[in-house]
């Protein structure tokens, strides 16, 4: 740690040890206390910094925050739907989970055919769209009307 590093971590962080880089701070807080021109720095850094605390914070005009908002690159809504719904997850990803899963009803569907004996859509549609018992009355169209 020199003089001109220590001048560059004040200007930057102001004279707060907390806000100076962690992989320097314990070597510029060594350097302050064995070195007088580095307490002599701080001291200033101090003083800029109760100065500074005292100046009034302005709130941004409502013109500069439409003007930004402006500005501000527009993301169509499926995107931001996309994004808010699955942050940070690559769009892959929930669709093989939505096919894997489609995969598994068309599969499901299948074998429950096959353990009930159904060999095609007809005898499907004579239960009445698949909702009476095998074996029942075939529904005539009358009575589903």
């Amino acid at each position: 740690m020199n003089l001109e590093r220590l001048t560059a971590i004040l200007d930057a962080y102001g004279a707060d040890p907390l806000h100076w880089p962690q992989g320097e701070r314990l070597a510029a807080q060594a350097f302050v206390a064995r070195e007088k021109p580095a307490q002599a720095l701080v001291a200033e850094a101090e003083a800029l910094d109760a100065i500074l605390d005292c100046a009034p914070s302005a709130a941004p005009s409502v013109a500069l925050a439409a003007r930004i908002l402006a500005r501000a690159p527009r993301r169509p809504l499926l995107g931001r739907l996309w994004t808010n719904l699955f942050p940070g997850v690559p769009v892959w990803r929930p669709a093989l989970g939505l096919a894997a899963a489609l995969a598994m009803g068309v599969g499901v569907q299948s074998a429950a055919a096959d353990q009930l004996g159904i060999t095609s859509s007809d005898e499907i549609a004579t239960t009445g769209a698949g909702w009476a018992p095998l074996g029942s009355e075939p529904v005539a169209e009358e009575d589903v009307l």
